[in-house]
């Protein structure tokens, strides 16, 4: 699978290959690990990071959704991780806008690539915390297209209920990406529209 770009390996990875999962983490686990002892000095941490990461991406394989380049998607998560360890240990930088980096990529609007991977780790990191009927009325009905009648059907729950576990869980997801607004404006005009059309989607 060497020669499978990011986004075909993504699609292998969703539908549960676990060559192409193999594939990706021999692709960005060096890289990975020394961002992340860039932003720790420490390297039992960056490397427990990093497996984290990965248990985490092969865990939610089936659901996770990447918008935009997946290095940038990595890069960021361990970003988000490093942060957390940071506040942690007491230290504070000084924003997580701050705090937030890519590495040189050869392609442009790396701002762009930033915010559509921060959007991706944050909307998936929501998902993944809904409790569990929430979160399978909320990917039948995005992730298979179903409706409230065949989710109910399917769950064996009553369709009022999956009218009320939908519009929960798409007013928890609306709170993470206005949250992320409020911390972290967009810098130009493009950004704005990206954060707008994707409300809209919700």
């Amino acid at each position: 699978m060497k020669l499978y770009s990011d986004a075909q390996l993504l699609l292998e990875l969703q539908s549960g290959n676990d060559c192409a999962f193999q594939e990706i983490y021999e692709r960005y686990a060096d890289k990975l690990i020394a961002f992340a002892f860039k932003k720790t000095q420490n390297e039992d941490e960056a490397m427990d990071m990093v497996q984290e990461l990965f248990l985490s991406v092969w865990k939610n394989r089936y659901t996770i959704q990447v918008n935009g380049p997946l290095e940038a998607y990595l890069i960021v998560s361990v970003n988000y991780m490093a942060y957390k360890w940071f506040k942690k240990q007491s230290k504070q930088p000084q924003s997580l806008n701050d705090f937030m980096e890519l590495p040189d990529m050869a392609e442009d609007s790396t701002a762009q690539k930033l915010s559509f991977a921060e959007l991706s780790f944050l909307i998936n990191r929501e998902i993944a915390d809904m409790p569990e009927k929430m979160r399978q009325v909320y990917l039948c009905s995005r992730e298979q297209d179903m409706n409230g009648q065949q989710i109910a059907a399917e769950l064996g729950i009553s369709h009022q209920t999956v009218r009320n576990q939908i519009s929960s869980a798409l007013g928890r997801l609306k709170k993470t990406v206005h949250h992320y607004y409020n911390v972290i404006p967009p810098d130009n005009l493009s950004e704005f529209l990206l954060l707008i059309i994707f409300l809209r989607l919700l």
